[in-house]
């Protein structure tokens, strides 16, 4: 079972910063980088961080895209204010615009960081 921890790439570095200001204030282990090669090996990161959260306001958003080549697998994807237009092609991506709505993005992240049902069956011994 992976941490429950948020990673927050801040390809928009103020942006990227704030983000991880909110989730260290509502009690959520964050880690902030600016770049997702930090974060390497990307293969293994949800095993470190299920939810990563990638803040970049600009036309392109570069977490978005390596994620959708599927180089973090198992991850779960948030954007923040990209208006990068491939991102309407996938789905599975969890989109926020801005002005960020502090309520609406904890709930989005807490929903994430929820263990499914399944896991909360193993757990318990239960499966």
């Amino acid at each position: 079972m992976g941490s429950q921890g948020v990673l927050v790439v801040g390809e928009t570095p103020s942006l990227g910063r704030s983000i991880a200001d909110l989730l260290e204030s509502e009690n959520v282990p964050t880690r902030y980088i600016h770049d997702l090669e930090a974060a390497a090996p990307l293969g293994a990161l949800a095993k470190r961080y299920p939810v990563v959260v990638a803040a970049c306001s600009g036309y392109f958003c570069a977490t978005a895209r390596r994620w959708m080549r599927g180089e973090m697998p198992g991850v779960k994807l948030v954007v923040v204010g990209s208006r990068d237009p491939i991102l309407g092609t996938a789905p599975e991506v969890h989109r926020v615009e801005l002005p960020l709505r502090a309520t609406g993005f904890m709930g989005t992240v807490r929903e994430l960081l929820a263990p499914k049902s399944t896991d909360a069956l193993i757990v318990r011994g239960l499966s």
